[in-house]
C-alpha cells in the first residue's frame, strides 16, 4: 500500500499526463450542457456590473449639483404659484436622480442574486456529474489499482478534485469574466472622460500586480502540492487505522496509532506553515502594489481638481472608480491562487479518471447469452504480475447443473479460478467460456449478472438488513426478501432484531456475526438466482459449529445450478460431481470423492488429516460431556445474569420441577447457550419487565422454557441498541443439536412476549445416579473416606443424617449452628494438614442464624485459605419442605444442589456419590473413556 493516493511511476506511465485545455474543454461542455441558464446568466452578470458601473455615475452629478452654487435654486415669479404669490426663491431637490442612485444600487445587487440562482444548478450539477464519474471509474479499476492507493487518500483525492471543479466553473463566470467587464468598462469611461495619465497609471498599476501574482503563485503551488500530499497522506493513515481498529486495540497500540497519525499531521503543518508564509508575502506585495496605484491616481486627480481641469464630483468619481478596479484585482488574485490550487487538485482527479481499467468491455461486446450454465477453461495460464505465475495450463468443464470443487493448499490457485470467472482478471493465455461463448466477448454487467457470489468474508453495506439482501437484485419487493431470508434460514434471526429487516447492520456490517453475515450473504444469492454460483470457501473464516449450521443451506442454493465451490474442509464436498485437485496452479488430480481416495494422491493425503482433526475434535467433545443436574446448571445461568437483571430493572420468575432432571452434556456449551438466550430476553424486555424460566419433564425429555416480554417492549427506535445481546437460531440450534437436543423460537404475540425453547433428552435409566444399580453400591461402600459436615440445629436430625452417612462409609462432623462449624473449620488445612470435607450439608434456616450467610462465610474462608476450586465443599442446602421458590433460593444463594429433608434417606447418598466424584461412586456405569463426573462448584 502506498502512502498517498497519488499513482506511481507505473501509473504514471499509463495515465496520460493532464493538459491545462483539457480541463477547461471540460468545463466548458459543462457549462455548455445548461446553455440556456449560462446565456441568462451571463445576461444577468453584465446587467449588474453595468448597474455598478453607473452608480459612481449618478453619485458623480448629485456631488456636482450639491457643490455647485445656485443649482438647487430655482426663481417663482410673482403671482405664478399660490404657495408663494408674492415670488421669491425655493431649493429643488433632485428627487429622480437620487432615486436613479438608489435603484440602480438595488439593481446591481438584484441581478447579482438573480445570476447567482440561476447558475446554482449549472454548478452542483456539474460537481455531483464529477464525482459520480469518479465513482464509476473507480468501479471499473481492477484489483491492482485498488493494491497501489489508499482508500483513504483516494477518497480524499476524489472529494478535492469534484470541489475544484465546481470552484473553476463558478469562478470562471461569477469572478474572471464579472471582473473583466467592469474594468473594461471603468478603463474605457476613464481614457474618454479623463486625461490619459489616469490610463497609463492603472494600466501600469495592473501589469505590475499580474507579474507579481503570477511569479508569487507560481512558487506557493509547489508548497500547495506538498501540503495536498501531506493531507492526502493523513487521511489515508486515518481511514487505515479506523478500519483496522480491531487490530489496533488486540495489540495494544493505540498510542502507536495517534503517533503515527500525529506526526503525518505535523509534516502537514510544517508544510501549510510555508505555504501560508508563500501567500502572506503574496498579499503583502499585491497590497503595497494597488496601494501604490491608488495613491497615485489620487495624486494626479487632486492635481488636476487643483488647477480646475475637473470637479469636486469628478474627483469623487476617480476614487470611486479606482476602487471599483483594484476591488476586482484583489478578486482576480485570489481567483489566480485558488484556481492555481483547484486546477492541481482537478489535475490529480483528471489523472485517476484517465487511468485505463485492466479488464472492460470490449467495443462489441454483447450481453452473455445463458441458457444452461455450462462452463470450460480452456488451457489458462494467469499470472497476477510478471514473473509470478498462478496458473499453468488449466483446463475443466463444469457440466450445466452440477457441482465442480477446487481443493489444494494456500497459494495454489484455488481463488484465482473464481476471479477469472468473474473477469475480474483476464488470463494471458486460454479462455473462459459460459455455454461456449468466451466471456471476453460479454458485456461485464451481463456476466456478473449471470454469476452468484458467496465469499470468504461477506461485504455488507452501513444499511438495513433487507437492503443488504436486496443488493441481489435491487428493486426486489419484501415479499421476495423475506423469501429469500428463509431460504438461507435467517428470517428467524432477522424477527428477533430490534426493527427486523429495517436494523442497521453497521459498517460492513460490524453489529452482525460471522455467521449471520455469511447467512445474508446466501440470502443474496438466493434473491438473486443466477445460474452459475460460486461458493468460495464461503464458510473458512466460521467455528465449525456456524460451519454446520450453514452448510445445509449452501448445499440448497448450489442445488440445481452450476455450482464452482472453493474449499478448505474437504467434508463439505464429499458428494460434489467432480474434485479438482491444485498444487501450485497446475491440475494434479480429478475426480469424484472416492475416484481420489482410492488414487491414494495428494487428495487422500488432503482427506486423512482432516480425519484425523475430525476424530481428534470427536474425542475432545467426548471427553468434555458429563453427567448434568439441570437445576444446578440453571442456578450458575441465574447467578450469572444479574447485573444486567438489574442494570435493566427486569424481574425473574421460575419454575423448576420438584424431581431432579439429569442431562448428557458439555457443560460449558450448555451453559453459555442457556446464558445467551436468558440475556437476549433480558434485552428484548422493556425496562421492569419480567422474564420466567420454566424447568419440567416432558416424556423422557427435560425441557426448559424461557418467554420474555418483548410484546410490551417500546418502539423500535427506543429498542435496545444493536449491540446489545442477539441470539444466533441457527448457530444456537446447532450447537444444541450436538449436545442431542433441540432449540426453537416462538415468535411473540399481541398477548405474550417471545418464547425460547430448549428440550435435552434425560440420562436413561440405567445412567441417572438414582437408579444406579444397588448390587454393584452395597450399602458401606459408597461414600467411603467422604468426610461431610452437618449444621442443623436439630438434634435428631443431626443424628438422623450421622447414622446415614455413617453406614455408608462417610465421617460426618455435626454442628448444631454456624459458629461452631466455623470454629471448627478455623483448625482444618494449613499447616497442620488436617483434611477439609470435601461436602456441606446445611439447614436454611438454624433457629436465628441463616444458613445463607453461614455458607457465605465457609466460602469467604476458603478463599481466605486460597483452597482451589475442586478442593472447595460441594453445598447441598435441606429445607423442610420440597417448593420450587426454596429450591431457587438456595441455588441464588451459592449452594450447588437442594434436598428436602424428607427426600433425604433415598436421594442424599446417591448425589454425593455422583456429584462428589469420589472413587466409590465409579461403580456407577459410565460411558467408555469418560472421566468420572465432577460437581460445578459456585
Amino acid at each position: 500500500m502506498v502512502e498517498a493516493a497519488t499513482p506511481g511511476p507505473a501509473a504514471a506511465a499509463e495515465a496520460p499526463p493532464p493538459q491545462r485545455w483539457a480541463l477547461a474543454a471540460q468545463l466548458w461542455q459543462a457549462a455548455w450542457r445548461f446553455r440556456g441558464r449560462t446565456v441568462l446568466a451571463v445576461l444577468l452578470l453584465v446587467l449588474a456590473k453595468l448597474a455598478s458601473v453607473a452608480v459612481p455615475l449618478v453619485f458623480k452629478k448629485i456631488i456636482d449639483l450639491f457643490s455647485t452654487p445656485g443649482s438647487l435654486v430655482s426663481d417663482v415669479v410673482p403671482g405664478t404659484s399660490p404657495l408663494l404669490p408674492g415670488g421669491g426663491h425655493v431649493l429643488v431637490l433632485p428627487l429622480l436622480l437620487l432615486a436613479g442612485y438608489a435603484l440602480l444600487r438595488f439593481c446591481s445587487t438584484l441581478f447579482t442574486e438573480l445570476r447567482d440562482l440561476c447558475f446554482a444548478r449549472v454548478t452542483l450539477v456539474t460537481v455531483a456529474d464529477f464525482a459520480q464519474r469518479a465513482l464509476a471509474h473507480l468501479h471499473r479499476m481492477g484489483p491492482r489499482f485498488h493494491l497501489q492507493m489508499q482508500t483513504g487518500a483516494l477518497i480524499r483525492d476524489v472529494e478535492r478534485g469534484t470541489a475544484a471543479a465546481g470552484f473553476l466553473l463558478a469562478a470562471a463566470l461569477f469572478t474572471l469574466l464579472p471582473t473583466v467587464v467592469e474594468i473594461a468598462a471603468v478603463v474605457a469611461i476613464l481614457a474618454m472622460a479623463y486625461s490619459a495619465w489616469f490610463t497609463a497609471i492603472i494600466g501600469a498599476t495592473f501589469v505590475a500586480y499580474a507579474a507579481y501574482t503570477a511569479v508569487m503563485t507560481r512558487r506557493r503551488v509547489a508548497r500547495q502540492r506538498q501540503v495536498n500530499a501531506m493531507d492526502s497522506r493523513a487521511s489515508g493513515l486515518l481511514l487505515d487505522s479506523l478500519v483496522n481498529q480491531e487490530a489496533v486495540r488486540n495489540h495494544a497500540h493505540e498510542a502507536q496509532e495517534v503517533a503515527r497519525y500525529g506526526s503525518a499531521r505535523l509534516q502537514w503543518v510544517a508544510q501549510s506553515v510555508e505555504s501560508q508564509k508563500a501567500l502572506s508575502a503574496l498579499h503583502l506585495g499585491q497590497g503595497a502594489i494597488i496601494a501604490a496605484g491608488v495613491g497615485a491616481v489620487m495624486v494626479f486627480a487632486g492635481l488636476q481638481a487643483l488647477q480646475g481641469h475637473i470637479t469636486v464630483g469628478d474627483l469623487v468619481l476617480l476614487n470611486a472608480y479606482v476602487i471599483q478596479i483594484c476591488l476586482p484585482l484583489n478578486a482576480l488574485g485570489f481567483l489566480f491562487r485558488e484556481a492555481r490550487d483547484a486546477q492541481t487538485h482537478l489535475e490529480t482527479l483528471r489523472q485517476l479518471l484517465a487511468w485505463p481499467p485492466e479488464v472492460q468491455d470490449g467495443p462489441q461486446a454483447q450481453p452473455l447469452p445463458v441458457s444452461h450454465g455450462e462452463v470450460v477453461f480452456e488451457h489458462v495460464d494467469f499470472s497476477y504480475e510478471p514473473g509470478r505465475q498462478v496458473l499453468w495450463d488449466v483446463s475443466f468443464r463444469i457440466a450445466a447443473g452440477q457441482t465442480l470443487a477446487v481443493v489444494g493448499g494456500s497459494g495454489s490457485g484455488k481463488s484465482t479460478l473464481a476471479r477469472l470467472l468473474l473477469r475480474v482478471y483476464d488470463p494471458q493465455q486460454g479462455r473462459v467460456l459460459v455455454d461456449g461463448t468466451d466471456i471476453r466477448t460479454a458485456t461485464l454487467a451481463s456476466l456478473r449478472q449471470a454469476v452468484g457470489i458467496v465469499p470468504q468474508d461477506s461485504s455488507l453495506f452501513n444499511d438495513s438488513v433487507a437492503y443488504n439482501i436486496a443488493y441481489g437484485r435491487p428493486g426486489a419487493g419484501m415479499a421476495d426478501i423475506v423469501q429469500a431470508a428463509q431460504a438461507a434460514q435467517i428470517d428467524a434471526l432477522i424477527r428477533t432484531l430490534p426493527q427486523q429487516y429495517d436494523t442497521p447492520v453497521g459498517e460492513r456490517g460490524m453489529k452482525l456475526s460471522g455467521g449471520e453475515k455469511q447467512r445474508i450473504a446466501i440470502a443474496r444469492a438466493f434473491l438473486k438466482n443466477a445460474p452459475v454460483m460460486i461458493l468460495d470457501e464461503a464458510t473458512s473464516a466460521l467455528d465449525t459449529r456456524s460451519e454446520k449450521a450453514i452448510q445445509v443451506q449452501l448445499d440448497r442454493l448450489s442445488a440445481q445450478r452450476t455450482t464452482l465451490v472453493i474449499a478448505h474442509r474437504l467434508s463439505t464436498i464429499v458428494d460434489a460431481d467432480q474434485i479438482l485437485v491444485l498444487d501450485k496452479g497446475r491440475i494434479v488430480e480429478q475426480g469424484r470423492h472416492d475416484e481420489l481416495l482410492a488414487q491414494r494422491g495428494l487428495y487422500a493425503q488432503l482427506w486423512e488429516l482432516q480425519l484425523q482433526k475430525q476424530e481428534f475434535d470427536r474425542a475432545e467433545r467426548r471427553l468434555l460431556r458429563q453427567s448434568l443436574q439441570l437445576a444446578v446448571l440453571l442456578a450458575n445461568v441465574v447467578d450469572g445474569i444479574r447485573a444486567p437483571l438489574d442494570a435493566r430493572g427486569v424481574q425473574l420468575y421460575t419454575h423448576l420441577a420438584s424431581e431432579p432432571l439429569y442431562v448428557s452434556g458439555d457443560p460449558a456449551v450448555l451453559s453459555q447457550a442457556l446464558t445467551d438466550i436468558a440475556l437476549h430476553a433480558i434485552q428484548a424486555s422493556p425496562p421492569g419487565g419480567r422474564i420466567e424460566i420454566r424447568l419440567e419433564r416432558v416424556q423422557q425429555r427435560a425441557r426448559i422454557l424461557l418467554s420474555d416480554s418483548s410484546h410490551r417492549a417500546p418502539a423500535p427506535s427506543q429498542a435496545p441498541p444493536p449491540g446489545a445481546a442477539r441470539l444466533d437460531p441457527l448457530v444456537l440450534a446447532s450447537a444444541l443439536e450436538r449436545q442431542g437436543g433441540r432449540f426453537e423460537i416462538q415468535l411473540p404475540t399481541a398477548l405474550r412476549g417471545a418464547r425460547y425453547l430448549v428440550e435435552l433428552p434425560l440420562r436413561a435409566p440405567e445412567e441417572s445416579p438414582d437408579a444406579a444399580p444397588q448390587a454393584q453400591q452395597q450399602p458401606g461402600q459408597r461414600l467411603a473416606a467422604l468426610q461431610v459436615m452437618v449444621v442443623d440445629d436439630s438434634g435428631s436430625a443431626r443424628a438422623s443424617l450421622a447414622q446415614l452417612l455413617g453406614q455408608e462409609g462417610a465421617e460426618a462432623a455435626l454442628f448444631a449452628d454456624g459458629a461452631q462449624a466455623l470454629g471448627w473449620l478455623q483448625s482444618r488445612g494449613g499447616a497442620n494438614g488436617a483434611p477439609w470435607p470435601q461436602a456441606l450439608l446445611c439447614d436454611i434456616s438454624l433457629g436465628e442464624e441463616d444458613g445463607r450467610q453461614v455458607l457465605r462465610q465457609i466460602r469467604a474462608l476458603e478463599e481466605e485459605r486460597g483452597l482451589p476450586l475442586e478442593q472447595r465443599m460441594f453445598a447441598v442446602a435441606l429445607t423442610g419442605a420440597d417448593l420450587p421458590s426454596e429450591r431457587l433460593v438456595a441455588l441464588m444463594s451459592g449452594f450447588q444442589t437442594h434436598l428436602p429433608k424428607a427426600a433425604l434417606p433415598t436421594a442424599l447418598v446417591p448425589m454425593l456419590a455422583q456429584l462428589t466424584g469420589t472413587a466409590q461412586a465409579r461403580g456407577l456405569p459410565d460411558e467408555p473413556g469418560r472421566p468420572a463426573p465432577r460437581p460445578d462448584v459456585t
